[in-house]
């Protein structure tokens, strides 16, 4: 996971918009080609957003490191990060459903059928 993946998931997850993670420190648009993976972004704007919004550098710089060994889980984590900030039940009752197919074969993801 890089850095712009790392600060959308963290985003998401304080269910904070673009706008609001860059306000005053480097323009929406700037951060959302960060997010994409487009720019690159210098460290001191890194730690400015990060401390703005009250986000701890160590647990960033760990959950970069912790996706990059479980990338294959990476998109499913995103999804239910998204669908969960968004407060979206109808969403999330998809992402369970595929989950579900994708990893016990339909079954529930709680099941002890595999």
């Amino acid at each position: 996971m890089n850095i712009g993946e790392t600060l959308k998931s963290m985003r998401l997850h304080a269910g904070l918009t673009q706008t609001e993670m860059a306000a005053g420190i480097v323009s929406e648009s700037y951060y959302s080609k960060v997010e994409r993976g487009v720019h690159d972004i210098s460290a001191d704007a890194l730690f400015k957003i990060l401390i703005k919004h009250h986000l701890d550098p160590v647990s960033f710089f760990m959950k970069m490191s912790y996706r990059k060994k479980n990338n294959k889980l990476l998109g499913d984590f995103t999804k239910i990060e998204f669908a969960q900030s968004k407060k979206d039940l109808n969403e999330l009752n998809k992402v369970e459903a595929q989950l579900n197919k994708k990893y016990s074969g339909g079954g529930p993801l709680d099941s002890n059928s595999n």
